[in-house]
């Protein structure tokens, strides 16, 4: 299956930061008692730098999992809190559509970068990059060195 919607039309997308299109790719495995989902989300988000504090579009990719299982005691979709490694639910078994907006809307909020960093933008005065992508930061000799001399 292929699904895209625009997030101007998914108020819990709106909520999330994204932005213009939302792209879910998958397939289900439909057994007799669950249905397993398995899904491939494109979007961009909406961020702050954290560095130039410049607001800016970042590209997310990430997958989705969700786990159905059918119940005649439910009515509907009841959704479980504590799904580890996927989205769990038990539905009625005679659910032939499932609205997923919250299940993406969560997905995008856990994916976010905790601390975004706009591409280009420098580092701070003083940071200097390694050999390996590693940084060095002189900021973190001198919060050692105040340790050092507190103890």
């Amino acid at each position: 299956m292929r699904l895209i919607a625009s997030a101007s039309e998914c108020p819990g997308l709106l909520e999330a930061d994204v932005v213009g299109d939302i792209v879910v790719e998958g397939h289900a495995d439909i057994g007799p008692t669950q249905i397993v989902v398995d899904l491939q989300v494109r979007c961009e988000t909406r961020e702050i730098c954290g560095r130039s504090l410049e607001e800016f579009v970042h590209p997310l990719e990430f997958p989705v999992h969700i786990l159905l299982h059918r119940s005649s005691a439910v009515q509907g979709v009841d959704w479980e809190e504590d799904g580890d490694e996927a989205f769990e639910a038990a539905i009625s078994e005679d659910l032939h559509e499932l609205d997923i907006e919250e299940v993406l809307r969560q997905a995008v909020i856990l994916e976010r970068p905790i601390s975004p960093i706009k591409p280009g933008t420098p580092l701070p005065e003083g940071v200097l990059e390694e050999d390996g992508g590693n940084f060095l930061d002189p900021r973190w000799e001198a919060l050692r060195k105040i340790r050092g001399d507190l103890n």
